[in-house]
């Protein structure tokens, strides 16, 4: 059986969404980090005009980078592995840490699949997600921990 595109007018808004939402990621982790938009741009190597159209919420949709210039500006910031892979996420690239994990698997499906019920409770599905932090921090390395 073929796979099924969406229509043209069901990917655009969601793409511009996503647009929106790393961009306005970048530009929160670029003043918490204390950088000018500049400045970034020169640490990750890219122009700073192609920065301003990232973090820009103008009518003009900004662009969604490739894997590798997410990863610089992650790099750039001074992000953590899991402020990256949540960049690298919100760019609509797969995070480095289910790459390495080798994918998709039924245990990360099941948590999905739960917390996207919409039978399931705004608290219910916080509380879950506690119990999935609880026993993350059970089981992760040390200097995981911190993060």
């Amino acid at each position: 059986m073929a796979a099924r595109r969406r229509p043209a007018a069901d990917v655009e808004p969601q793409a511009e969404a996503m647009a929106l939402a790393f961009g306005a990621a970048v530009r929160t982790l670029r003043i918490q980090a204390g950088l000018s938009l500049n400045e970034l741009a020169r640490r990750a190597g890219v122009d700073p005009a192609y920065v301003h159209r990232i973090e820009s919420r103008g009518a003009q949709r900004p662009p969604l980078p490739r894997r590798g210039v997410v990863l610089s500006i992650a790099a750039a910031l001074g992000s953590s592995r899991r402020q990256a892979d949540q960049l690298l996420a919100l760019a609509g690239h797969t995070p480095a840490v289910l790459l390495e994990l080798g994918g998709w698997d039924q245990t990360l499906a099941a948590v999905a699949e739960l917390l996207a019920d919409a039978a399931l409770s705004g608290p219910a599905k916080a509380e879950f997600r506690e119990m999935v932090r609880l026993l993350a921090r059970r089981w992760a390395r040390p200097e995981a921990k911190l993060e």
